[in-house]
């Protein structure tokens, strides 16, 4: 998160225009990487650079001071900080009014209060679930990382000035915090990425790299070795930006290139050659605005998307670009720069500062009050339901899977007292048939045993990764459903969202398997023979569902948008589908081929026809988002297929290969 320099407008000597010139980076990389993450994989590096510069500011603020003042330091920091963040909330809380659902809006009120009370961080660590996943979804998610900021400030300005007065070392007091904290960072990463992400304790050595440089800042050293800390800062912030990407597992160890890098480059000074190419105009203005740049761009590109609902051209990317810096520029001129300098202390304009300044603090309380009372008044309201024309109100929404509780990985459904077991096996695109077999099955005197994990392929001897982690869970929850399956023959419905793992998944004792395209299909297709032969699945009946009817929008959040209807919120046709899971569903027919009484069930046909897809009766939505179904749209699937599958679990010739 941008975090300002220190200093006054009376104490320009320590102005650093290197610094400026470094936020610039920091904050247009994250900007680049939000829009793109092909543009810049590593672009959210730029959030630990912020971090590391964070950290040198606050301090140097407190290490050379003579004498500290706690008040003075947390208005300052209040001033600062809180305007900007303040109007942010307020008007996305504005904007969602007129375009989220009463679902998102609710979740948006819930965000505003959390960010306002500086744990906005721990509010979407805790709020994570599969479904909750779209980030895109969230217009303040942005703000964890100033939640970060300000929960280090609570306890590192008291530490330091309770070092100084008991006058202890600082120099080994800091690093050992800094190292417990990256030691914590790496274990905690490799277990649990989303919550080292999240949380302030593992990102405390990032800022205390910052503190390490105020302590170094006064030990002599030769001109060609600080050319040579700014010149290899300068690459290792490049190798950041470039190298890693969303599969790198992060903070960890990872994170200390960009942050010795922005260490380095601190320490090498101004005079360093590296330093001066941070001190041109384009970056002065970019840095000096970074703190609002960095709040507003993340609401503009969220809502956008939100709103448009189809993929964003280049074109649109470049305007998103160019709108967050101008947005960024308004709100640093209209709110962060008067509220955190007041006005213009000249002897012409003094006779109105106290007026302004009384006029300035009253605007915030206004804007305070008004956004807390909305945002309560948004969750109280359950997102005030009567803006929209919905369809199917938000908690009417169902997800097929939600027999099933998610926090295990197995469970029964259909007829629990029948001897006759029909095994269902896979991720979330699997629990999709739950909610219509678990009828049918009651009906027909069938026990159903699911074995599933969301975001999580089911071929044997793999694993899913998170963020470049090994999702360990995945893989024990895969081997235990194979050894079920190799321990008997009972029928077996296997089902995957076989193309959404690419560059996700990898051997259940390797690495992260990093082929695309056609590398990444043959390796699928191999995987799936290989578990199909282990189960043995020319001696059982076997189901296998290929590629899942895709709308191409989130047909649900459509609908129910301030003035979405059937028109606006069109499906994808099937030949779009088709063309789009062809090289998917080509493979699962060759898998097929090797496997005599292999069925093959296509869900695209059941639900499209070749010139329009159902996705609705009545006022019963099919699909909760784009891929997942709900109840209705899970018992409509299995009645258009129930003849099949009835027919090959009984046993009948008639499950002879057919791709409907």
């Amino acid at each position: 998160m941008p975090q300002p320099i220190m200093v006054s407008r009376q104490s320009g000597r320590d102005f650093r225009r290197d610094i400026q010139g470094l936020r610039a980076i920091a904050v247009l990389a994250i900007l680049v990487f939000h829009l793109s993450d092909s543009w810049l994989p590593g672009g959210f590096a730029g959030v630990d650079i912020f971090f590391v510069i964070s950290g040198y500011l606050i301090s140097r603020q407190i290490i050379q001071a003579e004498s500290f003042s706690f008040r003075t330091f947390y208005l300052r920091r209040f001033r600062r900080l809180f305007a900007a963040l303040l109007a942010t909330v307020l008007v996305s809380l504005l904007v969602g009014w007129k375009i989220l659902t009463p679902a998102d809006y609710v979740s948006l009120g819930w965000s505003a209060l959390y960010s306002l009370l500086a744990t906005a961080n721990i509010h979407f660590y805790l709020s994570q679930n599969y479904f909750d996943s779209d980030v895109f979804l969230k217009p303040l998610l942005h703000i964890w990382s100033l939640s970060v900021e300000e929960q280090f400030y609570l306890f590192w300005p008291a530490a330091i000035v309770a070092l100084k007065w008991l006058r202890l070392p600082l120099v080994p007091a800091i690093v050992a915090v800094g190292v417990m904290s990256l030691a914590a960072s790496y274990w905690v990463t490799g277990i649990a990425p989303s919550f080292a992400f999240y949380m302030m304790p593992f990102r405390v050595f990032e800022f205390s790299l910052g503190a390490a440089v105020v302590l170094l800042g006064d030990i002599r050293c030769s001109a060609w070795l600080r050319q040579a800390c700014g010149a290899g800062g300068l690459v290792l912030i490049t190798i950041s930006l470039l190298v890693f990407d969303g599969r790198t597992p992060w903070p960890g160890l990872a994170a200390l290139v960009p942050t010795l890098g922005t260490a380095a480059l601190i320490f090498a000074g101004p005079a360093s050659f590296a330093n001066r190419l941070l001190d041109n105009a384009i970056f002065q203005f970019v840095g000096r605005r970074s703190y609002s740049i960095y709040l507003v761009h993340w609401p503009l590109i969220v809502f956008y998307r939100y709103w448009m609902l189809l993929p964003v051209t280049p074109a649109e990317l470049v305007s998103l670009f160019a709108g967050s810096i101008v947005l960024g520029a308004v709100l640093f001129s209209a709110v962060e720069k008067p509220f955190r300098y007041g006005f213009s202390q000249t002897a012409k304009l003094r006779s109105w500062r106290a007026a302004g300044t009384a006029a300035t603090g009253l605007a915030a309380v206004c804007a305070l009050a008004g956004s807390v009372g909305l945002a309560v008044a948004v969750v109280v309201a359950d997102g005030f339901p009567a803006r929209v024309k919905s369809v199917q109100k938000p908690g009417e929404l169902t997800f097929a899977g939600d027999l099933c509780d998610h926090r295990l990985s197995r469970c029964g459904f259909g007829d629990l007292s029948a001897n006759r077991i029909v095994y269902l096996v896979g991720d979330s695109h699997a629990l999709n048939l739950l909610f219509g077999l678990d009828e049918l099955f009651k009906e027909h005197g069938f026990k159903g045993i699911a074995f599933f994990d969301h975001g999580c392929l089911f071929l044997r001897n793999t694993r899913r990764f998170i963020s470049g982690v090994p999702d360990q869970q995945c893989a024990k929850n895969v081997a235990q459903a194979y050894r079920q399956l190799e321990a008997d023959k009972f029928p077996v419905i296997l089902v995957g969202n076989y193309g959404g793992y690419a560059r996700d998944i990898g051997e259940s004792d390797g690495p992260l398997f990093e082929g695309v395209g056609n590398d990444y299909v043959n390796w699928l297709e191999e995987r799936l023979s290989k578990s199909l032969r282990q189960i043995r699945a020319g001696e059982r009946t076997t189901i296998l569902l290929n590629s899942s009817y895709n709308a191409g929008i989130n047909i649900a959040t459509c609908l129910a948008r301030p003035g979405g209807d059937l028109k606006s919120c069109q499906p994808a046709p099937l030949a779009k589908v088709r063309k789009e899971t062809e090289a998917i569903d080509l493979m699962v027919e060759r898998v097929s081929a090797q496997i005599p009484g292999l069925m093959i069930i296509d869900p695209k046909s059941v639900f499209c026809s070749n010139d329009q897809c159902e996705i609705m009766a009545g006022n019963q939505l099919y699909f909760r988002d784009a891929t997942h179904l709900t109840n209705a749209g899970s018992r409509f699937l299995i009645s258009r297929i129930q003849d099949r599958l009835l027919a090959a679990l009984n046993g009948s010739p008639a499950h002879a290969p057919s791709t409907d």
